[in-house]
């Protein structure tokens, strides 16, 4: 990758090249450069959660952490690459193999419209006016092919309706009517301006249709049998499975047209296929206008898709699947003076999913940590850009560490937070503060240095034994996912315990019973010595107790 002349040339790339990724990730920070060197760091949240620190300078794009904290259980581990990349695509790619995943998705969607988009060659010796003609735009037409095609197909014959209309493929324009061809088959008519619905003068409801099969007493088999019609019909023609996305969106923001039952049948179906993974939750981003969210339309519809979805996946699964669709947060589907936790908790305790409550508790809660730890990052960088005398350094640094100490004493007040909790994000602030090296040699005497400077902040937080074996129980994991520090972790441990961070008994506990598994016995070897030598002094402090 060529070097950069000029600031506003690395931030024009950089953000060119996040905007181009948005498929793949979930969120990005505005980049932020330095000077010397020229650099721009940004923290890029993947689909599955993961928060990674993404710099790019002249050798290319590199990662330089990732916060896997609010990753969903079960994915597989994302790694933090040791070397750089031309693209931002290569290092994602070998960052997150759920970014891999979305990627060859997003190829095969891109492939598939180029495909689509082909315009059919024009028979030679037609005539002009004849081609003007079959460009004219008639739903209604469609719609009434659609009726005479079906007019013999018994509506319990579901493999016969879709053999019938799999077959008028080859004559019908599925792919200009997508949108009429879907209205049809969810509310039985076509959608005028301003979503009302038509219905056919002649043939009435389409008989397949949504709206028609889920109106029985059992709303939800009916809803079964019309999305594994759904699916069949798309199997053939797969340009349809996107135009369904599309076209579901556009049905949504007319909810306020339809009646009561005609929603809940709606929000039925489309948990249906969202469970089925036929459909994504993003056209639910169309329920987050204020004219569908002030009356508390979109959060019925909300609650009765969820409802459904919930029936065959577990929290977890939902979680993962409203990153994937960049819905937000649950609450933007409330009435703008019922955005608060009281009113989610309330609403979703009375339609007995307490789960949803759960799920958005741990979302709060995540955030807030983030929050923290992204506050306690800046605190340090902004202190490091700050232009100053060695002699004024010292004070600088008591200053800038004063100023963590306090913000993470307001956290703890407004979270409810015990130390335990708090010494670990405090942590990963300080070290999410490094200005990492490019060279591998270096990164030891910069962790090191990093802990000496901001060490009062970590020994304000371990004043009690739990929050010691807390911190460094996190020391551990977080050695183990960041490999720039996996091998250094023992001069690490001496440092804590140099700087009063970390007391021998603290030390001597993780090691006989409270290391976690992750490097276990890789990071017991590095500290075997230190550990031995405290070992000793307490059996020394015993002998001269005892005398």
């Amino acid at each position: 990758m060529p070097g950069f002349t000029s600031a506003d040339e690395l931030l024009n790339e950089f953000a060119t090249e996040l905007r181009q990724h948005t498929y793949g990730i979930s969120s990005f920070t505005q980049p932020k450069v330095t000077l010397s060197p020229l650099r721009a760091e940004s923290v890029v949240t993947l689909l599955d959660g993961a928060a990674v620190r993404v710099e790019l300078s002249g050798r290319g794009y590199a990662a330089l952490a990732i916060n896997q904290a609010n990753v969903v259980p079960g994915n597989q581990a994302n790694v933090v690459p040791s070397e750089a990349f031309e693209l931002l695509t290569g290092l994602l790619m070998a960052v997150s193999p759920e970014f891999q995943r979305a990627m060859h998705s997003h190829l095969y969607s891109k492939l598939l419209a180029l495909s689509d988009s082909e315009p059919a060659p024009e028979p030679s010796g037609s005539d002009p006016r004849d081609a003007k003609a079959k460009a004219k735009y008639e739903p209604e037409a469609f719609r009434d092919s659609i009726f005479q095609l079906i007019e013999n197909v018994d509506p319990t014959d579901d493999s016969k309706f879709t053999s019938v209309l799999d077959t008028a493929g080859n004559t019908l324009d599925y792919r200009r009517y997508g949108d009429s061809f879907f209205e049809l088959f969810v509310t039985g008519g076509l959608i005028a301006p301003g979503g009302i619905i038509n219905y056919d003068e002649e043939y009435g409801k389409f008989p397949f249709s949504l709206f028609v099969l889920a109106s029985g007493d059992d709303p939800l088999a009916g809803a079964k049998r019309w999305g594994g019609l759904i699916v069949k019909l798309t199997r053939r023609y797969k340009y349809l499975e996107r135009m369904f996305a599309e076209s579901t969106e556009h049905i949504l923001k007319h909810i306020h047209r339809y009646t009561e039952d005609e929603n809940k049948m709606l929000a039925i179906g489309v948990g249906v296929l969202v469970t089925d993974a036929f459909l994504t939750l993003e056209p639910l981003k169309a329920l987050q206008e204020d004219h569908l969210t002030k009356d508390g339309l979109a959060l019925r519809f909300l609650t009765d898709m969820l409802r459904v979805f919930l029936m065959n996946n577990d929290i977890n699964q939902l979680h993962k699947s409203l990153v994937r669709a960049k819905v937000g947060r649950l609450t933007e589907f409330f009435p703008p003076n019922k955005r608060d936790e009281d009113c989610f908790a309330r609403h979703f305790e009375a339609e007995d999913m307490p789960v949803l409550i759960e799920l958005h508790t741990a979302t709060l809660t995540l955030a807030r940590r983030n929050e923290f730890v992204d506050e306690v990052s800046s605190i340090l960088r902004d202190a490091k850009e700050e232009d100053i005398d060695d002699d004024e350094e010292a004070e600088q640094i008591q200053a800038t560490n004063l100023k963590v100490a306090r913000a993470a004493k307001a956290a703890m007040r407004a979270n409810k937070w015990e130390q335990h909790d708090t010494v670990s994000l405090a942590w990963d602030g300080i070290m999410n503060a490094v200005n990492w090296s490019y060279k591998s040699e270096q990164f030891e005497a910069q962790a090191l240095v990093q802990i000496k400077r901001h060490s009062p902040v970590l020994e304000m937080l371990t004043t009690e034994p739990k929050s010691e074996i807390s911190l460094l129980k996190h020391v551990q994991l977080y050695a183990y996912n960041e490999p720039r520090l996996t091998k250094y972790f023992g001069r690490i441990v001496l440092e804590l315990y140099n700087t009063d961070v970390l007391s021998d008994s603290a030390i001597i506990f993780w090691a006989t019973k409270g290391a976690k598994p992750e490097g276990k016995s890789g990071f017991l070897k590095q500290t075997e010595a230190l550990v031995r030598k405290l070992e000793a002094m307490e059996d020394e402090d015993d002998s001269e107790d005892e005398e």
